[in-house]
């Protein structure tokens, strides 16, 4: 097992329970048997600490192997009661879009997926980023992108890509709120659907890559060691430059489908506390950016029909870049 403080773990799950566990609740935990208990343990805690009606529990046995998953019916029945879920399975486990998911959003209910299940990465970093005040910093960052119809980002490592803005930008910060009914913990971003067909220009991705796969499964992409260019022509990408990293990416985006070469995402890191490491963490950073390709109807999660887009792919391609400056309607934002 790991050693690390325990006030630095109840102090993660504190930062969780704070603002989306509200009195009078029902709340339910969804874990999985090879999920650390310390962590449960101390999310229960955490939880009871906001006075809910009840905390309830369930952890579900791995299966021999995951392929096809699907929840128990007695699972799917009790996130329909619950009022919050917080998934907290190991990462083995279908994450954000799945069956779970589709009944949590089905019935107007919220979750919480935690995104570093591993306790030694949840307990660290992100997570201990003080919940109130990244909510309210990711906000006003969202809502400035929102009331523009440019965005541009660029960085000293060769960044320069432009997009139109069409939908509002969404706040990601760990905070389940009612309209979306999504929260993943820890995070930090403003996460902007550009208009299709609308991004110029190159994004050099020089920290991390991450690939959802939607459907089925594959390798990764991870820390990145060689920079991957990629350049973008009316919101298409039509060439990929550099070295081993960018060989990697280009085997996952021919074993998927066309419309994982379209520009899916833009997202801007606000978490001060996010570390550097080599999973999905790496995306909030603050100072940094990020792009998708590929997939992005489902974004918006239960409210996918304001805030997502129109593009639908198997593959959901997360690329990271570091340093990076923005402006807005060509009007520099500091970050």
């Amino acid at each position: 097992m790991a050693i690390f403080p325990q006030h630095e773990l109840y102090k993660a799950t504190r930062n969780l329970a704070v603002d989306n566990v509200n009195p009078g609740e029902d709340i339910l935990i969804v874990t999985s048997s090879d999920q650390d208990t310390r962590l449960i343990d101390s999310l229960t805690a955490a939880v009871s600490a906001n006075n809910p009606k009840s905390v309830s529990t369930i952890v579900i046995a791995c299966p021999e192997i995951f392929v096809d998953f699907v929840h128990p019916n007695t699972v799917l029945a009790a996130v329909e009661k619950a009022d919050l879920t917080i998934v907290a399975t190991t990462i083995r486990f279908p994450r954000a879009y799945d069956d779970l998911s589709e009944v949590i959003y089905k019935f107007g209910k919220r979750q919480v997926l935690i995104n570093n299940a591993p306790i030694e990465d949840f307990s660290r970093g992100a997570s201990l980023a003080d919940p109130l005040t990244l909510n309210a910093d990711t906000k006003r960052l969202a809502t400035l992108v929102s009331n523009a119809k440019k965005v541009r980002v660029t960085s000293a490592n060769g960044t320069d890509l432009s997009m139109k803005v069409c939908r509002p930008c969404i706040s990601l910060t760990g905070f389940a709120d009612k309209e979306m009914g999504f929260g993943s913990f820890p995070s930090g971003e403003a996460m902007l659907v550009p208009e299709e067909d609308t991004g110029e220009g190159k994004f050099v991705a020089d920290s991390f890559g991450q690939v959802v796969y939607i459907e089925g499964s594959g390798p990764q992409i991870g820390l990145i060691n060689e920079p991957i260019e990629l350049h973008f022509k009316k919101g298409n990408l039509t060439k990929i430059n550099g070295g081993k990293d960018s060989e990697k990416l280009s085997r996952i985006i021919d074993a998927a489908d066309k419309n994982v070469t379209r520009l899916a995402e833009l997202g801007i890191g606000t978490n001060p506390m996010a570390r550097e490491i080599g999973h999905v963490e790496n995306k909030f950073r603050k100072g940094t950016a990020h792009i998708a390709l590929g997939d992005n109807h489902l974004i918006g999660w239960g409210a996918a029909n304001k805030y997502g887009g129109r593009i639908i792919s198997n593959r959901h391609i997360d690329l990271v870049a570091n340093n990076i400056a923005l402006e807005l309607d060509d009007v520099s934002i500091g970050l």
